[in-house]
């Protein structure tokens, strides 16, 4: 690819950057753009698959820096007074973008599994109340994930006990169909409010996933 606006050593010492963070070169392109503030035609550094961005707006020996994402904002900007203080700059950004690229869409994860309850939910139309064998499946289901919870990873007990118990009681007066649209209310609110890391709501997904689609696979939710 031709870097026209940096030199080729310039060009090289963020390669460096690159792969000293752990990143794939090749993820990146050099596109040519007009500057933010110059309005020249200056050199861009792109993560391809994110469309995330730095921007090498330098004309003389002035370097203005323009990049997404930024440390606490969407982009940032600002002049460097040297090539070594924008490297800096570059530094940082990569540091940035492997946060954001490598981060799990906890949000995702939960749209993901609530629409597997969803679906669940939609294919019974009848919403007939639960049979007392229907009842006892419940119950166990939502033990198990009470213990994970609870046990595995140390949730506050006072966000998961009442929540869940609600789950259970509410087995016992409502139709199947209100009750698997309350099951995806609680559940996303306690991944929520239990701001658990990473990792762990992956584990959490991985576990309540099993559990409840054995629930919504039973037999009470076919047609």
């Amino acid at each position: 690819m031709e870097i026209k606006h940096l030199l080729k050593s310039q060009a090289n010492e963020v390669f460096e950057m690159i792969t000293a963070l752990g990143l794939e070169p090749s993820d990146f392109e050099w596109q040519t753009v007009k500057g933010y503030v110059t309005t020249y035609q200056v050199s861009e550094l792109v993560h391809r698959s994110s469309g995330y961005y730095f921007m090498f707006d330098n004309a003389g020996d002035r370097f203005f820096s323009k990049w997404s994402p930024g440390k606490e904002t969407l982009s940032q900007t600002l002049e460097a007074g040297s090539w070594l203080a924008q490297c800096k700059l570059v530094a940082a950004w990569l540091s940035y973008l492997k946060r954001e690229t490598h981060s799990p869409d906890l949000w995702e994860q939960i749209s993901t599994e609530a629409r597997v309850l969803e679906s669940a939910a939609s294919s019974d139309s009848t919403n007939d109340s639960f049979t007392a064998d229907e009842k006892a499946y419940i119950v166990q289901g939502i033990q198990e994930i009470k213990q994970f919870l609870l046990t595995a990873h140390k949730v506050d007990p006072e966000l998961v006990e009442a929540r869940l118990n609600y789950l259970i009681e509410s087995s016992e007066r409502v139709g199947r169909k209100d009750w698997i649209n309350l099951l995806i209310s609680v559940l996303v609110g306690i991944v929520i409010n239990a701001a658990l890391p990473p990792e762990t709501t992956r584990e959490l997904f991985r576990f309540v996933g099993t559990v409840l689609r054995q629930i919504i696979n039973m037999p009470l939710l076919l047609t």
